[in-house]
């Protein structure tokens, strides 16, 4: 495994860090060129209707795919470091099976959705065959085990670069459609086209570095036929997987009322907003791949004093971050989403304030659900999640059918506030227990 001699883990941290942040501002600057593109090409109407599909494809794709790249990291950091590579690779196969049942299912599951909800979601027939064409697109969507490859042995800049590839794919291909005046079809079929050639590139660089790592060959019969049961890894990759299952569904439910209940204009401007909000707090979100590895390291060798440490300078450059994203959202907001839409929106800066808010809040929670999940308390996220969830959901609907997308707008502060307050109560009993606040003399 690669690791930086010399470099503290907070070094790391903020290495790794700054390599997803750089990725993800380049991601952003192509945004901001090829969304317009889009908006100008096939109007705000149809920008919504794609963002309706691309919502929808994305939620089911969340809701049904196992996160294999979280027990890869769990329990192969460990087997990898002591040369164990068979049973490595009794993971990793693990991890490839968890990834393909996943995707199966989230095609199928996305078909059903399609004919049973689409009318109720307003969608017209045209956008509905459509939608259906690009369901297949969510059997490659799950990238788990080649992510989790990238991170397990520290190539960080690797995923950033195939992301931007992706990026650039999509910028390219937009250029393309505005030029040519293309419909909503080639769009939506130029996101398609974008995952297919991430999934592509994922797999092959993940194969490649495995193969360099262990020099063995790969363990086809292991894939198709498990030999052993690996204890806990079931339940720490369902654990997880629901967590990030309940964390999409607050993604993207907002965009799919609001376009059942106001429009895909209405759903096309509150998605832009958080699109907006999540770009300027994307930064202090992108901590989590970087620490996993290194909170897992401080398990491992019970360094209390090490893991107290990181932590407060942690949150110490949450803080001055979250200062920057207010003021920036306060300050800027409203031209940048006018920007983006092409289109003027009356207190818009408002909006992305109030979208702010709830961001910084999501903000704070960062390294809180990595030393949960490291310490064996991937439940207690859960179960926090699930009691926002009971509460959130018949906020949203009242809220959002009330006021629309400011109602959503304050749902999702609500909804931020109940998560940060469980998974504050929950980390200061864990680090209690593990001797952070009170070690033994």
């Amino acid at each position: 495994m690669k690791e930086e001699k010399g470099k503290t883990a907070f070094s790391r941290i903020m290495s790794n860090t700054t390599v997803i942040v750089i990725g993800k501002v380049l991601n952003a600057i192509c945004s901001f060129i090829f969304i317009p593109w889009t908006v100008q090409t096939i109007g705000l109407n149809g920008f919504g209707q794609l963002l309706l599909i691309t919502s929808y494809l994305i939620l089911i794709s969340d809701i049904t795919h196992l996160h294999s790249w979280q027990p890869l990291v769990h329990y192969g950091t460990l087997s990898l470091k002591e040369k164990k590579y068979k049973k490595f690779n009794q993971i990793l196969t693990f991890c490839m099976r968890a990834d393909a049942l996943s995707g199966l299912t989230g095609m199928i599951v996305g078909l059903i959705g399609i004919s049973l909800f689409s009318h109720l979601m307003k969608w017209p027939d045209s956008i509905q065959k459509l939608a259906e064409f690009c369901n297949l697109t969510i059997m490659i969507m799950n990238r788990g085990w080649p992510v989790g490859v990238l991170r397990l042995l520290n190539r960080f800049k690797i995923a950033t670069t195939i992301e931007l590839i992706g990026t650039l794919t999509r910028t390219a291909g937009t250029f393309i459609g505005y030029k040519l005046q293309f419909s909503l079809y080639y769009f939506v079929w130029l996101w398609c086209f974008t995952q297919f050639i991430l999934f592509i590139i994922y797999n092959f660089i993940a194969f490649f570095l495995v193969h360099q790592s262990v020099k063995q060959p790969f363990p086809w019969k292991e894939l198709f036929f498990p030999t052993i049961k690996i204890p806990g890894i079931w339940k720490l990759t369902v654990g997880t997987s629901i967590n990030e299952i309940l964390q999409a569904f607050f993604k993207q439910i907002s965009t799919l009322l609001i376009g059942a209940w106001m429009g895909a204009s209405d759903a096309a401007i509150f998605r832009v907003a958080s699109q907006i909000t999540n770009a300027m707090a994307k930064p202090a979100s992108m901590l989590i791949p970087a620490l996993y590895p290194e909170f897992i390291r401080f398990r491992d060798n019970k360094d209390q004093e090490g893991l107290r440490h990181t932590l407060s300078r942690i949150y110490i450059t949450i803080a001055v971050f979250s200062v920057l994203v207010l003021t920036v959202s306060l300050g800027l907001g409203s031209y940048i989403l006018d920007y983006m839409l092409h289109h003027r929106y009356p207190q818009g800066g408002l909006l992305i304030s109030i979208l702010a808010i709830s961001s910084l809040i999501d903000i704070a929670v960062v390294p809180l659900e990595p030393l949960l999940t490291v310490m064996d308390k991937v439940y207690s996220v859960l179960w926090g999640k699930a009691t926002a969830i009971l509460i959130y959901m018949p906020v949203l609907f009242g809220l959002t059918y009330r006021f629309g997308v400011w109602g959503a707008a304050e749902a999702s502060v609500l909804s931020s506030a109940i998560m940060f307050i469980w998974c504050s109560v929950s980390s200061v009993r864990v680090m209690a227990c593990f001797g952070l606040f009170f070690p033994k003399k």
